[in-house]
């Protein structure tokens, strides 16, 4: 059973404004994406240590290859590493404070092995958009991660307006029919849930190290492609992180995290409002 930090009936409203004022999915039907206009999300962010811990071995030539390709914009990009647990597309401002008092009781502080890079496209059949991560082994707190994005998806997805953007249009037509049954129920796909009475494991958590809305022809894909096989074939020791904190944060059309709101202490479920710089109060069951 869901234990939450606001009181259950508040998540019974959440779950009837769904209902009663529906999820706008007309985009799914379209060419082109959904225009951006917020997107909030849940995530664990990944502490400086194993940040840098990853950096040192990926950053030179991964950044030689974007400028190589002409990919400033990506060498640039803004975010706060993260291993992500859900994204919801909403403008309202008052959003973040929803998903906070609509959000199951996280995991205790925990740990995972990041390893095996990966160069990702959105769906098979598109030039856009593409991300390079490194991937979390399935030990450790793979589990418990698991486990807690099925419950945020089922209390948080209500709170959205639309689908994520990115997962609209062209990828949404190109994604298979779990992807997009996940997409028209929860706003993103790579979800784990129960869809049609099946159980589907979708969730693949992960560190993301370039987003690109750049379009990707056949010289990018061979070097970005290339890039990840030589860091497999080199890289073959996982990576420790520990996790002692979680986020809801303000999130980029790409996924990369713009602003984090409220963090949240994992050992004592503290929440810490970043932009007031101060502790908060929150009713719980």
């Amino acid at each position: 059973m869901m234990k939450k930090y606001f009181c259950l009936p508040f998540c019974f409203l959440v779950l009837a404004f769904s209902v009663m004022f529906g999820v706008d999915n007309t985009s799914l039907s379209k060419k082109d994406f959904l225009p951006y206009e917020r997107t909030y999300g849940v995530v664990f962010p990944v502490a400086s240590k194993s940040v840098r811990d990853v950096l040192e071995k990926t950053q030179g030539a991964l950044t030689e290859t974007l400028l190589q390709n002409g990919l400033l914009k990506e060498v640039l990009r803004y975010n706060i590493p993260h291993i992500t647990v859900l994204h919801i597309h909403n403008p309202d401002p008052s959003t973040p404070e929803k998903i906070l008092h609509a959000l199951p009781v996280p995991p205790k502080p925990f740990s995972l092995y990041l390893s095996h890079y990966s160069f990702i496209k959105a769906s098979p059949h598109t030039s856009l958009p593409w991300w390079f991560d490194i991937g979390v082994e399935k030990s450790l707190g793979f589990d418990q991660i698991a486990d807690y994005n099925r419950e945020v998806a089922i209390a948080i997805a209500p709170l959205r307006a639309t689908p994520i953007p990115s997962f609209t249009g062209p990828v949404y037509a190109g994604l298979d029919k779990v992807a997009q049954s996940q997409i028209r129920d929860f706003g993103v796909s790579g979800i784990n849930a129960i869809t049609n009475n099946q159980k589907h494991e979708r969730y693949r958590p992960h560190m993301t190290l370039v987003y690109s809305d750049h379009a990707l022809d056949k010289t990018i894909t061979t070097a970005m492609a290339g890039v990840a096989k030589r860091f497999n074939e080199v890289m073959k020791t996982p990576i420790k992180a520990d996790f002692d904190t979680l986020s809801i944060v303000e999130i980029g059309f790409l996924g990369n995290v713009l602003r984090e709101i409220y963090r949240i202490d994992l050992a004592t479920h503290k929440v810490y409002d970043v932009q007031k710089g101060e502790f908060i109060e929150i009713k719980r069951d």
